[in-house]
């Protein structure tokens, strides 16, 4: 009955303004020492009471988010999205063609890609100039990934009608997808020679500029698709990051609040609004909206990150607490976990940690190290050299691998072995920027001048 008093006079205090926050403030200070009692139920009654009344209160949406298992991973995010353009309700001149397009985009909605490529076939079938339908044929042979096939069907659409650049669009998108960015960047220049306020062909470019880390390309071609298109919201999200990788974080800020007037419920971008305060080192304001994105998405990997940022604070024990509430943790989570425990010196539950993260598919050499840095440091040195053996035995797969299997044996006085490792990781991929980066760390903590400037010519070479 208390509570129901309470949710009422919360609500009918929306008509008194001056003493909403007072009544607001008064189930907080209820939920909280519910919170400092251990009765988590009763915390969380208050919590969403408070929460209906003003769904943007922190304190109530941080126990929220403390209290509540987290619910799935992020998945995809905005920068994993395609520009598929694709006309509907398109005519070409011939009824039967356009039935076939018609039925053919009925398929690929539903994801019938096999019964798309017939339809459209059908349509082609019909009308040997249906420029709509090869288009279409194109993007779903770009989903079946049969690229060779989209890609004579895309020139085949632009063949036959030269100022839909459609086609051109959608085949700059394959190519990027398959790393070929210089055919990606001819058939964007081919658009924006005819179209100079093509945004998508503008929003392209500058994709490709990040891809090969030429951010400040990469921004000036973001504007133009902006000017060409002020409401087309991709364009804003993506500069926001090209800013970020140029270090200027105050306009990644100014320019992902621009794209939440746009798109207000993204938690992606509130994220990455965290992100640059966390760079800024305003760490206060960066949880504020780190919670704000795991409001609208209660995924894993914000909840790391927010864990991450209170081990930064001191606050190891609420690290704990937070990474505890996502099941079925993988290597990474394992090892802040451990990194966690570390802080409040409880080794037994760091090593439980660290161990078990070799069992997990995410596992990085690292993490196994770390284990065996507690071993030395308790003065267990048969379990450290057992679990030093263990990672050395490793077989690098990917190239974090290589990273971090160098770092290792840097670590242990071994440069030779150390670069050795980064040779082997760049010869696997030649332009990865991440292994020059450890290259030329490698050279500058050894003070190899000589190595350093070689490094750095290289790398140069890899950004261009």
């Amino acid at each position: 009955m208390k509570k129901y008093i309470i949710l009422v006079s919360l609500i009918l205090l929306f008509a008194i303004p001056a003493f909403a926050d007072d009544m607001v403030d008064d189930c907080y200070d209820m939920a909280k020492n519910y919170y400092t009692s251990g009765q988590f139920d009763k915390t969380l009654e208050y919590v969403d009471m408070i929460l209906k009344v003003n769904p943007a209160h922190f304190g109530a949406c941080y126990l929220k988010v403390v209290l509540t298992e987290a619910s799935g991973t992020l998945g995809d995010t905005i920068f994993d999205k395609s520009i598929n353009l694709r006309p509907v309700n398109v005519k070409s001149g011939i009824k039967q063609s356009d039935d076939f397009n018609n039925k053919g985009q009925e398929y690929y909605d539903f994801r019938d890609y096999e019964s798309a490529v017939k339809a459209f076939q059908s349509a082609i079938k019909a009308n040997s100039r249906n420029y709509y339908a090869y288009n279409n044929l194109g993007l779903t042979y770009w989903k079946l990934e049969k690229y060779s096939k989209a890609e004579s069907a895309f020139k085949k659409s632009y063949s036959i009608n030269r100022n839909f650049t459609a086609p051109l669009i959608n085949l700059a998108q394959a190519c990027i997808e398959q790393k070929q960015y210089a055919k990606a960047e001819k058939y964007l220049n081919t658009v924006l020679a005819q179209n100079k306020n093509d945004y998508c062909a503008y929003y392209l470019q500058g994709v490709l500029y990040k891809k090969r880390y030429k951010y400040q390309k990469a921004i000036k071609s973001f504007n133009s698709a902006i000017l060409a298109q002020p409401k087309f919201a991709l364009s804003y999200i993506q500069l926001a990051d090209a800013y970020y990788n140029t270090n200027d974080f105050a306009w990644s800020n100014s320019t992902l609040e621009k794209y939440l007037d746009l798109c207000p419920t993204d938690d992606y971008a509130y994220f990455m609004i965290y992100r640059n305060y966390f760079q800024l080192k305003d760490y206060n304001v960066a949880k504020n909206y780190l919670v704000r994105a795991i409001m609208i998405n209660n995924c894993a990997e914000y909840r790391v990150s927010l864990a991450e940022l209170e081990k930064l604070l001191d606050n190891p024990w609420i690290a704990i607490a937070i990474l505890k509430t996502i099941k079925d943790p993988g290597a990474a989570i394992l090892n802040e976990a451990g990194q966690c425990y570390l802080k409040i010196n409880d080794n037994k539950n760091a090593l439980t940690c660290f161990n078990a993260t070799a069992m997990r598919p995410d596992f990085r050499p690292i993490y196994l190290y770390n284990a065996a840095m507690v071993y030395k440091n308790i003065g267990d040195i048969e379990n450290y050299k057992r679990t030093m053996l263990t990672i050395k035995s490793i077989e690098p797969e990917t190239y974090q691998d290589y990273i971090d299997l160098s770092g290792i044996y840097l670590d242990s006085d071994s440069k030779e072995k150390a670069l050795e490792l980064l040779e082997q990781g760049i010869k696997q991929y030649p332009d990865n920027k991440d292994l020059y980066e450890a290259k030329l760390r490698l050279y500058k903590i050894t003070s190899d001048t000589a190595g350093i400037n070689r490094t750095q010519k290289e790398l140069d070479r890899i950004l261009k």
